[in-house]
């Protein structure tokens, strides 16, 4: 049998006593947990890394890799190295901590095994963890002892760091000695890398000078050179000398002096020529030719006239020796390059092969400098400690068992319980509903050992049971509530035994009808039109509505104009009046707290719908219900007679199958 979610308060309230008394009894253990417990310190210090160091110098080789120096990785690899044995052993040495109670809690002797116990535990007893995407790592310890864990994760911290120093100390000093090695070796090899140089250029005779390479191959250049001006030299006195050459007595008198004798004396006697031939062509204008100024004045033109022959003849000697010099030098010059090329080709695959040795000797020697630059750059940093890792938070113990964990502990235990006790709740209820039988009602009824009073003489048709007998009440009629609480009001508690016997005993036959989802329709049918039935029709309504079954009532009657509930899988919906005892409603205490079912309505389905048919606009549709029902009652009374019992049992023989019995009633006195 299902639970419904808007059953849970009914259920909670009507098994309360689970509820709250294992709500006590967690309370109570978290209590006595707290009280009990011994109070546990927390001291945290906060490390800040910094993977990358304190550069040394500008050229420290750290910088080059800056990028790779941030990865997070350098980060999460620390915190496993603070939780390390090689740290915690020193720890636990540094600080006793064998010994510590706490941390070696079996007391073991041997200090290997104590050793070994206490890091153990201490591990267990540490958190390290990173502050978000800092380079900042929080290291918690636990300890009984305030102090003790204080200082235990100030030796923690203080222990990671010095190793942390030692061990790039010792990785400098490691990559230092190897360079040194690397260094000696490259220092080796470029001393032999020069002897075997020096030694081919001797062989070769490639002596060289300085920057200015080998000296054959300055020679060439300087002997080419001095071929080059030779021959300019040789072309401009070859010029001249044509231009003089040539050159006649009559043309320096006209003025047709070359440019290479323009400086010379030949200018000046040029110039006397041109006075003194002018003063004898003056003269003979004047003179006869054997006038005897005359004859002077042509004595002294013919005269200059030779002196100028005579200059301009060794002029020409002059620039012809000078012409034959030049030609002799730039043969000179010509035939020594020649020589040095023929030298410098004969020395061409040797000074490859130098030049290739030479740049042997450069790489190695460019390397020997850097090896040795390197080893000198980590030899400083022993002396200098880069390591800028440090605590930025010393360790303070805080924590322990305060007032308010042990009111928050206990308090949890408290809800804990709540939530147990209802679990336990619905599961009583569960399994009451499953295995319980009639419930509330009738099992202890029985368990008194009552025995039903024997029916009237008037029996129930032929193989038509009688299902119950309730007897009439003796004093003035009582109200019968739908709300679920109680049946009747008075003193007569012997008359309400029985009553709540046969009214149990019909709800009985009743459930055995009960269908999973749909509803059960039960017609209640009188043999006149007294309505006898009306007297328990609402006990059984009531009854099946305290069994957790949501219930459509209807008296016969027809709707009229007031308010009415939704009766969808009632038949005759539309005409029958109808009532819903749903489920909750009845069981809820007054007062109590709304739920969602007070506000949003209720959705479920009825289980059962009764009806009585002797109502008046039921007796108009009885074909139609009939056809409806899944179960029929008779009810009758001490005055019908058995012939009217049976004309009616006739008159519903289509419907023999669904016939259940009869329940028969007292005559109200």
């Amino acid at each position: 049998m299902g639970i419904d979610i808007f059953q849970l308060p009914g259920i909670l309230l009507k098994r309360w006593l689970y509820v709250v008394a294992t709500a006590l009894i967690c309370a109570g253990l978290a209590g006595a947990y707290v009280t009990v417990r011994k109070p546990v310190y927390i001291a945290t210090s906060d490390i800040l890394i910094d993977p990358q160091g304190l550069a040394a110098s500008p050229a420290d080789p750290n910088q080059n890799n800056a990028a790779a120096s941030q990865d997070t990785g350098i980060l999460e690899s620390q915190l496993f190295v603070v939780q390390s044995h090689e740290v915690l052993n020193q720890v636990v040495d540094k600080l006793k901590l064998r010994d510590d109670r706490f941390l070696n809690s079996a007391g073991l002797t041997d200090k290997e095994l104590a050793l070994n116990a206490a890091v153990g535990a201490l591990q267990k007893n540490m958190t390290v963890e990173r502050e978000g995407q800092s380079f900042v790592m929080t290291l918690t310890v636990k300890h009984r002892d305030m102090a003790r864990a204080a200082e235990i994760a100030n030796a923690i911290a203080s222990t990671y760091l010095k190793r942390l120093h030692e061990a790039r100390s010792d990785a400098s000093t490691r990559a230092s000695g190897a360079f040194e090695l690397q260094a000696k070796d490259l220092a080796e090899k470029l001393r032999r890398a020069e002897e075997e140089l020096e030694t081919f250029k001797g062989k070769n005779n490639l002596i060289s000078t300085g920057q200015q390479g080998l000296v054959i191959d300055q020679q060439v250049e300087g002997v080419n050179k001095q071929l080059i001006s030779a021959r300019a030299d040789l072309e401009l006195k070859r010029a001249n000398y044509n231009q003089v050459k040539t050159l006649t007595i009559g043309s320096i008198a006209s003025g047709g002096i070359p440019e290479a004798l323009a400086s010379t004396s030949l200018s000046g006697m040029r110039g006397q020529y041109a006075q003194l031939a002018a003063r004898a062509d003056q003269l003979a204008t004047t003179l006869g030719a054997n006038h005897p100024q005359m004859k002077a004045a042509r004595s002294q033109v013919e005269g200059l006239r030779d002196v100028m022959e005579q200059e301009l003849a060794r002029i020409r000697e002059s620039m012809k020796g000078g012409l034959e010099r030049a030609e002799a030098n730039t043969a000179a010059l010509q035939r020594r390059l020649d020589t040095l090329t023929t030298s410098s080709l004969d020395t061409s695959e040797a000074g490859i092969k130098a030049r290739a040795l030479q740049s042997e000797v450069d790489a190695l020697r460019a390397l020997y400098k850097t090896f040795l630059t390197r080893a000198s750059e980590l030899g400083q940093r022993d002396t200098v400690n880069i390591n800028n890792s440090r605590v930025i938070s010393k360790a303070v113990a805080s924590g322990g068992s305060s007032l308010v964990t042990k009111i928050i502990i206990v308090i949890a235990g408290g809800l804990f319980g709540i939530a147990l006790g209802s679990g336990l709740a619905v599961a009583a209820e569960i399994l009451s509903r499953m295995f319980g039988g009639r419930q509330e009602i009738d099992e202890h009824q029985y368990q008194q050992g009552f025995v039903e009073p024997a029916a009237p003489a008037l029996v129930a048709p032929a193989k038509l049971p009688v299902i119950a007998y309730i007897p009439a009440m003796r004093q003035k009629p009582r109200t019968f509530q739908l709300s679920g609480r109680k049946f009747i009001e008075g003193d007569e508690r012997e008359w309400e035994r029985k009553a709540q016997i046969g009214v149990s005993r019909t709800v009985d036959s009743l459930l055995q009808l009960s269908r999973t989802g749909q509803p059960s329709t039960v017609l209640f049918l009188s043999p006149d039109n007294d309505n006898p039935g009306s007297r328990i029709v609402t006990d059984v309504a009531g009854a099946l509505h305290r069994l957790n079954k949501e219930v459509l009532y209807s008296d016969g009657d027809g709707r009229d104009g007031t308010a009415h509930v939704s009766a969808s899988e009632a038949p005759l919906a539309d005409l029958l009046k109808f009532t819903r005892l749903a489920l909750e409603t009845a069981r809820r205490p007054k007062a109590t707290t709304p739920t969602f079912s007070n506000f949003a309505g209720h959705k479920r389905k009825a289980d059962f719908v009764i009806i009585d048919a002797n109502g008046e606009e039921a007796r108009h549709h009885l074909a139609e219900l009939l056809e409806k029902a899944n179960a029929i009652l008779l009810v009758g009374d001490e005055n019908d007679s058995s012939h009217r019992m049976e004309e009616l049992v006739n008159s519903l023989a289509p419907w023999r199958d669904r016939m259940l019995g009869t329940v028969m009633l007292g005559r109200a006195g």
